[in-house]
C-alpha cells in the first residue's frame, strides 16, 4: 500500500518499509548496498492487519527510530490492529508499548504523517481517517532528550529542497536524513527533517549534501533544540528557537559591527560566532555589554547564545 524510508538499524544505510494486506508488512534491511533483506518477522513489525500509511519517527528523541501504521480495520475485528506504534527498541527490534496512549482509534485510516504542531521538537503524528475525518495524535512524552529540526532551501536545486542527503553527526553517532517529495500513502511529512539527539548537548556538524550539483556544504558546532533552515550555498538562512527570550541585540544591522546586548535578569550568558558556512570566528565567550565584531568584514554571521542551558541564535548583519 505505501512504503517508508529510514535507517531503522543505524547503520548508516537506508531501509524501506513496506505496508500489504494481511499476508504482513515487509522491512528491507538494506545490506549495505542495492540488495535487501526482509526482516520484519525479526523486527516484530509485521503487522498483519489491513495497513495503509506507514512512516518513521524519533518519538522520543533517543536517536532510534520508531514506527507508526494505519489500518483499515477499525478495531472491531478480533485480532486485526486499527493501527500500531513500534518502538524501537535499539537492538534491531520494535515493541507496542502499553499505555501510551492511542484511545479510542476506531477508525478506518488510510494515511499518517508527522509534524511538530505545537513546536516542542517532538513529533506528532496526524492520521487521514474514513469520511474526511482526521486524528491528530500529540506527543506527550516525558524525555529529558535533545533534538534538531533540519529544513533545506534550494538555490540551484529546487526551491523545497527535495531529493537531497543531510548527515547529523553528535555523540560519535551519524544519522541520516532524505529529503522526499510525498511519504507514505497519499502524505507528506513536515518539511523540517526530525532528529533525535538523545543525551547529546553539542552537535559536531551538519553535513547537507545537494543531489543537483553534488556540493557538500558543512555547518559546524550547531546548538540542539532548535529549528534551522539551511540554503544552498549560503549556510544557516534562520532559526526557530523561543526557549531564551531575555535579551536584545541591536543595533542589528550595524555598521560599525558593535552590536549591543541588553539583558532583561541578571543570568550569566556565553556566545560563540560562526560565520555563514559554519567556521567559528569567535570560542565561547562571556558575554558583557556587547558583540564586538569590528575587525570583521561586512557580511552575515551567526551568534549562538547560550545560558543555563538554554539557547538562542541570533542572525547578525555588519554593513
Amino acid at each position: 500500500m505505501s512504503c517508508t524510508i529510514g535507517d531503522y538499524n543505524a547503520d548508516g544505510w537506508p531501509d524501506i518499509y513496506i505496508s500489504n494486506t494481511m499476508d504482513g508488512n515487509y522491512l528491507l534491511e538494506n545490506n549495505t548496498g542495492f540488495t535487501f533483506t526482509n526482516k520484519a518477522s525479526e523486527a516484530g513489525v509485521e503487522f498483519n492487519s489491513f495497513s495503509w500509511g506507514a512512516t518513521f519517527l524519533d518519538a522520543d528523541n533517543d536517536s532510534n527510530l520508531d514506527l507508526y501504521v494505519s489500518s483499515s480495520f477499525d478495531g472491531s475485528v478480533a485480532n486485526f490492529l486499527s493501527s500500531a506504534f513500534y518502538h524501537n527498541n535499539g537492538d534491531d527490534t520494535f515493541s507496542i508499548p502499553n499505555n501510551i496512549g492511542f484511545s479510542d482509534d476506531e477508525r478506518e485510516s488510510y494515511s499518517n504523517a508527522i509534524g511538530d504542531y505545537n513546536n516542542d521538537g517532538k513529533p506528532d503524528i496526524v492520521v487521514m481517517n474514513d469520511n474526511e475525518d482526521y486524528f491528530l495524535w500529540e506527543n506527550q512524552t516525558t524525555t529529558s532528550n535533545n533534538w534538531i529540526k533540519v529544513k533545506l532551501e534550494g538555490v540551484s536545486s529546487n526551491k523545497d529542497g527535495i531529493g537531497n542527503r543531510i548527515e547529523v553527526f553528535a555523540n560519535g553517532k551519524s544519522q541520516y536524513k532524505f529529503t522526499v517529495c510525498g511519504e507514505g500513502y497519499l502524505a507528506q511529512n513536515s518539511q523540517y527533517e526530525f532528529v533525535g539527539l538523545g543525551n547529546a548537548t553539542n552537535i559536531d556538524y551538519i553535513k547537507v549534501t545537494w543531489s543537483k550539483t553534488g556540493i557538500v556544504e558543512t555547518v559546524n558546532n550547531v546548538q540542539p533544540n532548535q529549528a534551522i533552515t539551511i540554503q544552498e550555498g549560503n549556510g544557516v538562512l534562520s532559526t526557530l528557537n523561543e526557549e531564551l527570550n531575555t535579551f536584545t541585540v541591536y543595533p542589528n544591522p550595524s555598521i560599525s559591527g558593535i552590536f549591543n546586548f541588553l539583558s532583561s535578569n541578571n543570568d550569566t550568558y556565553y556566545v560563540e560566532i560562526f560565520d555563514v558556512t559554519g567556521r567559528t570566528i569567535v570560542s565561547k565567550i562571556q558575554l558583557e555589554n556587547k558583540i564586538d565584531l569590528s575587525k570583521f568584514s561586512k557580511g552575515i554571521y551567526i551568534a549562538k547564545i547560550n545560558s543555563k542551558g538554554k539557547s538562542k541564535t541570533v542572525k547578525l548583519i555588519k554593513d
